[in-house]
């Protein structure tokens, strides 16, 4: 039997991730006997707003990687995005399967109908965040607050003081506090989530707010020379989700990395693309960045004309608006379009998620407070639980009437759809070699006037989309962008 000797920050939330650690390494190696041992960390004892400027990268995490080295333990369980991005150590780590990497806007209940909000943060990167998030809450101003503590010490911070509206928070943290939190200690999750419940829940799209660099992911470190615990870790590395947090943190790196920094770096799937997201400042130059890369190689060939060429021009149906009675039953709705859209359409408490960033700001300017974002990957990406939705109903999803696709969630219907292709889009439509297809009924009602655009080039985007054309088309033949823009970008010779 192998003695494992597992060392951990002692907070509420550092418990939870070490029993994730346990479990994992249990259900994979029956015969090994773990113990557990807690140390604070200068990041524990120092909850001054400034700790990371006076102590600098690794406040939660080098102090317990000497213990390592110095062979007083055989494990560390970390956050990943704790590490500094630079192992000097003798150390090798492996990663657990990544939960949710993206951040929470947590805003008090009693504090929506202001107009302006303070938001509790100690990290510059989301502090920089909220000087964006006009054109995504229907706020005129956010302000930032420095704050620090654990999830549940700063959730009761924000409850207690009339004087702030909010707090950033990682969604990975609140899901594994609901998930573990009641088993390590139930009486902090308890009041944990009381305080939760006083708060309205708007999840961050990773598009355009993209996480601290491995953020959700659990690392484990151990000696690179313990040859008999790497064979028990490597089963339960996550190859995968380890990879990215890498490449995340090495695109850190080139800032000189660390929390202090505001920058965002995230990787996300996209059918069979992986996207990094980036956005923050480039300390060299002062000037801010907002990137999206595709890491894998596009088939693409530029052409001279692409459909929709102009999407101020392009026109392919016309869309009347329907009159709505069973919308107020419904506590969660995606909303596809922001098309004939109004308040009043929505419970006072509804759950609202938009399809993407387009819609997401729409909805905004009509003073809508949307929660969640598909971010233009497909009504299957990363939906909420119970936590944040309170409502164990399946998402309804408002939708055309005369759509008659399968769906896993109750349609709808708030407009119907009927054909109206303008002038200038068959012309277009008959001239371009290169095609991209923002739904499938587009694409459907194209193939009737020009059957011949199955040997052209085509592409769309990922969900319902996707899925429905890669019957029709080889999934090899068809492109796959996460928005008109990357199609032209990528395709149209300038």
């Amino acid at each position: 039997m192998l003695k494992i000797k597992i060392l951990s920050r002692s907070s509420f939330l550092a418990k939870i991730q070490t029993q994730m650690a346990i479990n994992a390494i249990s259900n994979k190696n029956k015969n090994t006997k773990i113990e557990v041992v807690y140390s604070d960390t200068i990041g524990d004892q120092d909850m001054s707003p400034h700790a990371w400027e006076k102590h600098g990268f690794g406040i939660f995490t080098n102090s317990l990687s000497q213990q390592l080295v110095k062979k007083n333990v055989d494990l560390i369980v970390h956050s990943f995005k704790d590490l500094p991005v630079k192992n000097k150590l003798k150390t090798s780590f492996v990663a657990l399967q990544r939960d949710d990497p993206r951040d929470v806007l947590l805003i008090k209940k009693t504090s929506l109908k202001k107009k302006s909000l303070v938001i509790g943060t100690s990290s510059p990167r989301r502090a920089y965040y909220l000087k964006l998030l006009k054109n995504y809450v229907p706020y005129s101003s956010l302000k930032s607050k420095k704050i620090r503590g654990n999830i549940q010490t700063r959730l009761s911070k924000i409850v207690n003081n009339s004087s702030e509206d909010g707090v950033f928070m990682s969604k990975a943290a609140i899901d594994r506090a609901f998930l573990l939190g009641p088993k390590i200690d139930n009486t902090i999750f308890k009041q944990f989530k009381k305080d939760f419940k006083k708060f309205t829940s708007v999840i961050m799209p990773l598009s355009q707010f993209p996480a601290a660099a491995a953020q959700g992911c659990i690392a484990l470190e151990y000696r690179s020379n313990n040859k008999n615990l790497k064979k028990i870790l490597e089963k339960i590395n996550h190859h995968e989700s380890y990879q990215n947090c890498i490449q995340e943190r090495k695109f850190l790196a080139h800032w000189g990395g660390g929390c202090s920094l505001d920058i965002g770096a995230s990787i996300e799937e996209n059918v069979y693309q992986k996207i990094l997201f980036s956005r923050g400042r480039d300390n060299k130059t002062n000037l801010y960045f907002h990137n999206k890369k595709y890491l894998e190689k596009i088939k693409a060939k530029k052409v001279k004309n692409i459909f929709p060429n102009d999407l101020k021009k392009y026109q392919m149906f016309y869309r009347q608006p329907l009159v709505l009675k069973k919308m107020l039953n419904k506590n969660v709705v995606i909303v596809s379009r922001a098309n004939f859209i109004n308040k009043n359409m929505f419970k006072k408490d509804s759950y609202i998620i938009a399809s993407g960033d387009s819609t997401w700001k729409k909805l905004n300017k009509l003073g809508i407070l949307v929660n969640a974002s598909l971010d233009n990957f497909g009504e299957e990406y990363r939906l909420p639980n119970y936590a944040y939705t309170q409502s164990l109903q399946k998402p309804s999803k408002l939708t055309y009437q005369e759509n008659k696709f399968e769906s896993h969630f109750k349609k709808i219907p708030h407009y119907s759809l009927s054909p109206s292709v303008s002038r200038d889009t068959i012309d277009n439509l008959f001239t371009a070699e290169s095609f991209y297809w923002m739904s499938f009924s587009a694409f459907q009602l194209a193939l009737k006037l020009r059957p011949e655009i199955l040997n052209k080039r085509n592409a769309c985007g990922p969900g319902n989309t996707y899925k429905q054309i890669s019957i029709i088309i080889p999934k090899e033949q068809l492109n796959v962008y996460l928005s008109y823009e990357d199609f032209r970008e990528n395709e149209l010779k300038i």
